[in-house]
C-alpha cells in the first residue's frame, strides 16, 4: 500500500536522522568528567535542539498513524485480511515511532546538565522503598527478592528521585537478565566512609567480552533495548561522587556494587 510505505519510509528516515545526529554529537563532544561544565551545557543544548526537531514530527506521524488506523477500522468496503494487514503494518510503525521516543527522551537524560536536588537520606529506607515498589513486578517475573539492609543508618546526600531511578534500572537489568525467575539479593552496608549497595541476580550472566561495555550509551544484547539505561545508572552515581563496578561470570549470574559517600560513619554522633 503506498501512503504506509510512505509512512514506513519516514518513520525510516527519522530512525536514520536521529542515529546520524548522535553520531555527530559524540564525534564532536566526547564529554569527559573533566572537561568544563560549559562544554557540558552546550552539548546538552545541543541534544535538546536534536530532541525538540525530531519530537514534533514523531509526534505527527504517530498522530497520523492513529488517524491512518482508525480509517482503515471503518473502511468496509475494503476486505477484512486487508485492513487487518493493513492495520498490522501502521502498528509496527507506531511501535518503532513510540520506541525511538523513548531513545531521545533517555538520551536526554544522560547527556543533560544534573542540577541535583538533594537531601540527607538513609540509603537503607531509599531501597526498601524502591523494593516494595518493584516488589509485584518481580512476584510476576517469579522472582524472589531477599534483602540484607545495614543494621545502622547509612546518611547521604541524594537527590532521591534520580537514585531511585537509578537503582530501578539495576533491578529491570537484573528481571531481564532472569526471564525464567530467579533470585534477587539486594543488600546495604558500610565500608571506608562509604555507603555500598549490592545488588546480586542469578541471572544468564555477562559474556567476558561484553563486561567493558555494559555502562557504554546504546549498547545492549536485548532486541528491544535501547542501551542507555546502565549507562543512566552510572551518570546518577558519579554525579553524586560515587562509583559502580560489576562481577559477572559468563553464565552465572551478575553482581552491581555502589558506592556512595557517607555523611558521617554509621552511629557516630550528629
Amino acid at each position: 500500500m503506498p501512503l504506509s510505505i510512505g509512512i514506513a519510509a519516514f518513520a525510516l528516515g527519522a530512525a536514520l536522522a536521529s542515529v546520524g545526529w548522535y553520531l555527530v554529537i559524540r564525534g564532536r563532544y566526547r564529554v569527559r568528567a573533566q572537561r568544563s561544565q560549559r562544554q557540558v551545557m552546550e552539548v546538552s543544548e545541543l541534544a535538546g535542539g536534536l530532541a525538540h526537531e525530531l519530537r514534533n514530527p514523531l509526534s505527527t506521524m504517530v498522530l497520523n498513524l492513529e488517524l491512518l488506523a482508525e480509517e482503515f477500522r471503518n473502511a468496509h468496503e475494503l476486505d477484512a485480511d486487508t485492513r487487518r494487514r493493513g492495520l498490522t503494518k501502521i502498528d509496527a510503525i507506531r511501535q518503532q515511532a513510540d520506541r525511538l521516543q523513548s531513545i531521545f527522551d533517555d538520551f536526554l537524560r544522560l547527556i543533560g546538565p544534573y542540577k541535583l536536588q538533594t537531601t540527607r537520606v538513609d540509603m537503607n529506607e531509599v531501597v526498601q522503598r524502591l523494593i516494595e515498589f518493584f516488589g509485584p513486578q518481580a512476584v510476576n517475573a517469579g522472582i524472589d527478592v531477599r534483602t540484607q539492609f545495614h543494621p545502622e543508618p547509612l546518611l547521604c546526600e541524594l537527590d532521591v528521585r534520580l537514585m531511585e531511578q537509578a537503582l530501578l534500572n539495576l533491578l529491570i537489568n537484573a528481571q531481564e537478565a532472569m526471564p525464567n525467575g530467579g533470585d534477587l539479593l539486594i543488600s546495604t552496608s558500610s565500608a571506608d566512609g562509604r555507603a555500598v549497595i549490592e545488588v546480586t541476580d542469578t541471572g544468564i550472566g555477562i559474556p567476558a567480552a561484553n563486561r567493558d561495555k555494559i555502562f557504554r550509551p546504546f549498547f545492549s544484547t536485548k532486541p528491544a533495548g535501547t542501551g542507555l539505561g546502565l549507562s543512566t545508572t552510572q551518570r546518577v552515581i558519579t554525579e553524586h561522587a560515587g562509583s559502580i563496578e560489576v562481577e559477572a561470570g559468563p553464565r552465572a549470574g551478575a553482581k552491581f556494587t555502589i558506592r556512595l559517600p557517607l555523611i558521617q560513619s554509621p552511629g557516630a554522633p550528629e
